[in-house]
């Protein structure tokens, strides 16, 4: 690989504007191919500009599929329609993989709120929370706008006890309180009781994953923002566009594969991007999105995908991960955690989509038993194990 300076990069600037690349929002403002999703939303939002609490809603699908920036952008729509009115409204945000907790998530609500009122991350139980968030919402009179985005890492790690308290919180406060939750999990509702749904409210905006066409046409409406303009190869959008359409349909995936085709055109001094670039961009990506990943998880799930990228079997079965991952422990010197947590990791794995797991015939076992199974190109697997091994001696 030649070495590069600084003027190859800033000479020929194929990619213009890498911030606009990878922003929540597009630069045009406008989030593309969720023209249902953006009605539905503004007509169950509405009874806010009336001084009404609107009814809570329930946001899923797939992830980098447009849940998160329409629903802000709606929000934002929202606010200043209020502000015309002269409607009282507040919204917060929160992230659940940040704020796993009901106790981080009030205590977050409440500094959002209350910033000059000096409330702990941690100290405060539960139901001090709970009386705090009530007596502020009891003194104040507005229209408070709750969303809790990546519900499903509460739900897994807390249960759904913050959101049978939110979906009950009207009977007790002056305010009046919506609450949105966002999922990327197509099975959350698993982790939600039946009381729970049915006091919350059974409202759901599905987003579905973006098809080939959508694709093409948001990164159509991006690149006139990031690339120098005539620099993008004939087919190359197209290229990518099916190609993550194979996968879920993600348009943060897309574009990001997109500015690894940038990338691999600079470093070969290409003038433009041509259609060339992409394999090689393609599996760059791959490599770096599953090392990343893979870097970060804690010990024990290092250890547990560790064993299963050793594994010689194409297709294990579930019998033999837990005795595997045992074996790993006692070689690295740690104490195997249960089987139970070692069957939620793999469900997490399956989540970030670092394995494949379904239930099927195995013939080797003569009957039917969960399956595991990896679809990383081999090179990219060795670069896991490489930084895996790197981790855990």
């Amino acid at each position: 690989m030649a070495l590069l300076e600084f003027k190859d990069t800033t000479e020929n600037r194929l990619l213009t504007n890498q911030q606009a690349l990878f922003q929540l929002l597009p630069p045009s403002g406008q989030v593309i191919h969720r023209e249902k999703q953006h009605n539905d939303l503004v007509i169950q939002l509405s009874p806010i500009l009336l001084n009404q609490a609107a009814s809570n809603l329930f946001i899923y699908g797939f992830p980098g599929i447009g849940k998160t920036a329409l629903t802000l952008d709606i929000i934002n729509k929202l606010e200043i329609e209020a502000s015309k009115k002269n409607v009282p409204l507040k919204s917060v945000y929160i992230n659940c993989e940040e704020n796993k907790t009901d106790a981080t998530i009030l205590s977050s609500i409440l500094k959002i709120l209350n910033p000059d009122r000096k409330i702990p991350r941690i100290g405060w139980n539960r139901a001090k929370l709970i009386d705090e968030f009530k007596e502020y919402l009891s003194k104040k009179w507005i229209n408070l706008l709750i969303v809790l985005d990546e519900i499903d890492h509460t739900l897994k790690h807390s249960g759904d006890d913050i959101l049978y308290m939110l979906s009950r919180i009207n009977d007790f406060v002056r305010s009046r309180v919506t609450t949105i939750i966002i999922s990327n999990d197509v099975n959350v509702s698993n982790y939600i009781k039946p009381r729970v749904t049915s006091s919350f409210g059974r409202n759901k905006i599905i987003f579905t994953p973006y098809n080939a066409k959508d694709l093409l046409k948001i990164m159509q409406d991006r690149i006139k923002y990031c690339f120098k303009p005539g620099v993008i190869g004939e087919g190359l959008l197209e290229r990518i566009a099916a190609s993550e359409t194979t996968r879920r349909g993600d348009a943060r995936e897309a574009l990001k594969l997109m500015y690894y085709c940038a990338v691999v055109a600079i470093e070969k001094k290409l003038p433009n991007i041509p259609i060339d670039v992409f394999e090689e961009a393609q599996e760059r990506g791959e490599s770096e999105a599953y090392t990343g990943i893979v870097g970060a998880l804690p010990i024990h799930q290092k250890i547990l995908f560790l064993s299963i990228l050793l594994n010689t079997k194409r297709v294990i079965p579930s019998e033999d991960i837990y005795k595997e991952y045992s074996q790993f422990c006692n070689k690295f010197k740690y104490k195997p955690l249960t089987d139970r947590m070692v069957r939620n990791f793999l469900i997490y794995f399956s989540d970030m989509g670092l394995i494949y797991a379904d239930i099927g015939w195995l013939k080797t076992l003569k009957k039917k038993t969960k399956r595991i199974s990896l679809s990383m190109p081999e090179e990219v697997k060795q670069n896991c194990i490489k930084r895996l091994l790197e981790a855990l001696q």
